[in-house]
This record gives C-alpha cells, structure tokens and sequence, in this order.
C-alpha cells in the first residue's frame, strides 16, 4: 500500500536531536528522506551504548532515512547538494542562524535553484530577537521557558522533564510546517521558507499553564505529579509503588466507591469545591487509604470502578505493557546482518496509507551507508565519478 508522503524527497541536513527526530516522522509516513552527514563522523551521542556498531541514541531519530556523507563546505560538495536540491521538495535544517547563508544553502539561494523547495529550519531560539545567536540545548531551554520552574515538588529544587521536550516538541513542530508548506504548494505552486525554535516549541506547550497566569497575575510553582486545584489528578504511593488517578468530573464518586470509603462524599470537606486551601487535607486523607493496599490490589479496585488511573512503571515495564504491544508501539526491526532490534513506533494509525510497521521500517542507516546509490540513481554518477569524489573526500 502506498504511503502518504510516498514521491516527497527530503533533503535533511539536521543534527543532534529536533531536527532528526522531526525528519524520521515524516520518513515513517513515506517521505524518502536523504540524510547528509559530514565526512568522518560517527553519530557517538549515548555514552558507548550501541548495536552492531550504531549509536543507539541516535538509532532511535534515524530510522527510515537513507544516509550520505558530503562535504558541503566545499564548492564541489555545494553543487553536488544543489543539483539534489533541484529533484527535491524539502530542505530541512536545525543550524543556528546565519549558518546556511555563510554555506550558500539558505532558501533565498536554494528558491533561484529550485521555485518549488520547502525549506525549514529549527534553531534554538528563532532568526529574530535578541537571543538570536545564542547557542540552545533542551535543559537550557526548559530553564529559560519555565518548564523546569512547575516541574518537580514543592519546595525542592528545579527538575528537567525526563524527555526531551523542547527538542521533541519542535522536532513535531517542523514536521507539521512542512506538512503545510507541501499542502499549500499544491495550491501556489511555489515552495516558501518554514520556521520554529525550540523557545518557540516550549512556549507553546505552557498552554494553560500560561494561560491562566495572564488570567489571574498568580504565577505558578512545582506541584508533584499533581494538579493545582484537583485533589485526585495525581499519583498517590501504595503498599509496594504508586498509582496514578484522574478522578474527575463524574468520577470523583466512583473513586470513593473504589476505596470503600464512599461515607467521605457525606463530610463537607469533600463535597464542597476543590479549592488550593483544602487540596492539602484531601490528598491526606485519600493517601492514608491508598497505603492500606498494594499498586496491583488498587489497580484492579479502580479499574473494576471505570476510574481513570495506571501505575506509576519504570520504563522495563512500561515498554511490556501488553497495550504497547495492541498498538504496535514497540516494533521489531530487521538489521542487515540478519539481527533485529526493538524500537519505539510510529503513534500515528491512518486506514488507507499508514506508516510501514514492525519489520518493514528502513533500519536507521550507518553514516554514509546510501552514498554510491544514491548519488548513482538519482544523478546518474558513474562508478569511476563516486571514486573520484570519495578519493578527493568530497564523499
């Protein structure tokens, strides 16, 4: 069956985390995607923890990509990325500002080339304002937002999200750009130039925190794993782990029939609104109850109750849980040796052109692995030109 993204090409120059993992989702949905890496370089970004030679790391961002090495700072390397920017749809980047115009890679010399390119660019902070030229990572980023000031306890210092949010985040950001770039090329004929931060991406994921700062002047703090105002929107520690619960709205009753304590909806401090004063005594009381069992007890309780809740897993568990399995969310990859690796897979279920699944993903490639073939079939490279190339270090 065909893919959805099946005919778009996409240059992809990116590096470190957002711009790979934004790439790989739309390589997932059909997008070929030809990943051009610095001659020399090894993609080492997990401390030594690798499968037969690949960095896992960087196995998870690089799956369904086809790699070459070019040295584009080169004029030769240059027309070589030019001449595959004629036959392309998207150039996709996450260098900081100035980068691409030092290299003569920028949409305004790539559009003289090709009307029809779609050229997107993730930097750490935007190509205006004052923070412009400042070099960004994820934590810097979390700091600077916010993000890592509502993470974490009350009273404790401040905590990073365990993923990586911001560089994720714009990651899904730039993959959605592109999306609408190519749909409205479709309509103008033209390309146009895409761009997103990752102070821009995290902004934008404040959401409601940000909203109801500027509603109400109050500025927020670190709440746990739980909510400003709900009492029972939080994970609460058991006899041998936690479990998390989201009882609300018609579900608040249903918890406490769950506990076997239903005569608290008859004691005023719990019929009455939820309020920041009585949020405290609340959580104490229901946490009290919560102790008496193990995760395992309480989970089959509140499930039997229709109430919303999951135990709080480390990632071995999480990963085996029987509905990542149901939703093909760990995949089985087939390595060219012959081996096989699992993998996280794709979130996204279309009915008439959905992502490949399981075995049929491209393995994430070694660096330079699609050079020859590439270069070969899409710009008609003799074997004699590649070697040529290669001895010169151009590829």
């Amino acid at each position: 069956m065909e893919k959805a993204l099946a005919g778009v090409r996409i240059i992809d120059l990116t590096r470190a985390l957002a711009g790979p993992y934004g790439a790989m989702i739309l390589g997932d949905l059909g997008a070929e995607i030809i990943k051009i890496e610095a001659v020399g370089s090894n993609r080492m970004n997990s401390g030594g923890t690798a499968f037969k030679g690949q960095d896992a790391y960087n196995m998870s961002i690089n799956r369904s990509k086809k790699s070459i090495t070019l040295d584009t700072r080169t004029e030769k390397g240059r027309e070589i990325f030019y001449d595959l920017v004629k036959i392309s749809d998207v150039v996709f980047d996450n260098f900081r500002p100035g980068v691409l115009e030092r290299l003569k890679m920028d949409y305004e010399t790539l559009k003289k080339i090709n009307p029809r390119i779609i050229s997107c660019s993730i930097s750490g902070f935007g190509s205006s304002g004052p923070y412009r030229d400042r070099p960004a990572y994820d934590v810097v980023i979390q700091a600077l937002t916010g993000v890592m000031s509502i993470t974490g306890e009350p009273d404790r210092p401040p905590v990073r999200c365990g993923v990586a949010l911001s560089d994720q985040g714009a990651g899904m950001f730039a993959a959605h750009g592109i999306l609408a770039a190519l749909y409205a090329r479709e309509r103008t004929g033209v390309g146009q130039k895409v761009e997103t931060s990752l102070f821009e991406a995290t902004i934008a994921q404040i959401a409601y925190e940000a909203s109801i700062y500027y509603v109400s002047g109050e500025i927020p703090g670190p709440v746990g794993s739980g909510h400003r105002i709900l009492p029972v929107y939080q994970a609460f520690e058991t006899r041998d782990g936690y479990v998390s619960i989201a009882a609300v709205g018609d579900k608040y009753p249903l918890l406490f029939k769950a506990l076997g304590r239903e005569d608290l909806l008859k004691d005023t401090l719990f019929t009455g609104p939820a309020t920041i004063e009585n949020k405290k005594e609340r959580v104490s009381i229901i946490q009290e109850v919560f102790l008496t069992k193990t995760t395992e007890e309480w989970m089959r309780l509140l499930i039997e109750a229709d109430v919303p809740c999951g135990p709080v897993n480390t990632l071995d568990k999480a990963l085996a849980d029987p509905q990542v399995a149901a939703t093909d969310m760990a995949v089985t990859i087939d390595h060219p040796s012959g081996a096989q690796v699992r993998q996280t897979g794709n979130p996204i279920k279309m009915s008439g052109t959905p992502p490949e699944l399981k075995t049929k993903f491209l393995f994430p490639p070694y660096v330079g692995e699609h050079t020859e073939e590439t270069l070969s079939r899409l710009l008609g490279y003799s074997e004699e030109t590649l070697a040529r190339l290669r001895e010169e270090k151009i590829i």
